[in-house]
């Protein structure tokens, strides 16, 4: 299983970037979780990775900001009728996009061996996928919190601890990072994240941070 990051902050040579976030789950299953600003730059980057966006099985929006859902139209176009969970939102208009959306209201299993914190604070979902490596936990912007939303996609999965934990992290706080760090194994500030978080993890954490960037490849 791979993890392939279409776009972050922060960019690579070769790559197309800008301010957004997506990631390709690559495995037993395909599916974008999140699909930046344009789509656009996902097909040029994806191209550049060696991968199609063509496909998939699924796709899972964190929340309903511009620089999540972006790209959803194109997703949309090269993938007609694949289920989209999100939360409740702009759902007419995604599916105008050719998504049969599948909003998400509360914490469960939302595909075989994926599973959804629920919109905390009504707002905002992260999920957990098992990897041969164990559950990785993505999340978007993290504003209910990335040890909020870390902590129910365990409690939902059964799991203790997260393999890793990689998303935007809302420019969290030390205690919030120190929080996380007992609950995942790695941990893989991205997007709104910060230089500040990035480095406080780097530093108090050296052998839990995994760097990431726009085109990024994580082998699970």
């Amino acid at each position: 299983m791979h993890l392939l990051v279409l776009n972050d902050n922060a960019p690579s040579k070769g790559f197309l970037n800008d301010w957004g976030w997506s990631l390709l789950v690559a495995g037993r299953t395909r599916f974008l979780f999140d699909a930046d600003t344009r789509g656009g730059i996902l097909l040029n980057n994806a191209g550049v990775l060696g991968v199609s966006l063509r496909g998939l099985d699924f796709a899972v929006l964190s929340h309903w900001h511009y620089d999540h859902y972006g790209g959803l139209s194109l997703v949309g176009e090269l993938n007609p009728g694949i289920p989209l969970y999100a939360p409740p939102g702009n759902g007419t208009m995604v599916r105008q996009w050719g998504f049969r959306v599948r909003e998400v209201t509360k914490v469960g299993e939302i595909e075989t061996e994926v599973w959804s914190s629920g919109p905390l604070n009504g707002f905002e979902q992260a999920v957990g996928v098992e990897t041969p490596s164990g559950l990785v936990v993505i999340v978007g912007c993290s504003h209910p919190g990335v040890d909020r939303l870390t902590r129910a996609v365990l409690e939902v999965s059964g799991y203790e601890k997260a393999h890793l934990v990689i998303g935007g992290f809302h420019y969290p706080s030390a205690r919030t990072l120190d929080r996380l760090s007992e609950l995942a194994e790695f941990i893989a500030p991205a997007h709104c994240s910060g230089d500040d978080a990035k480095a406080y993890v780097r530093k108090k954490y050296p052998e839990k941070f995994v760097e990431v960037r726009t085109g990024s490849v994580i082998e699970l």
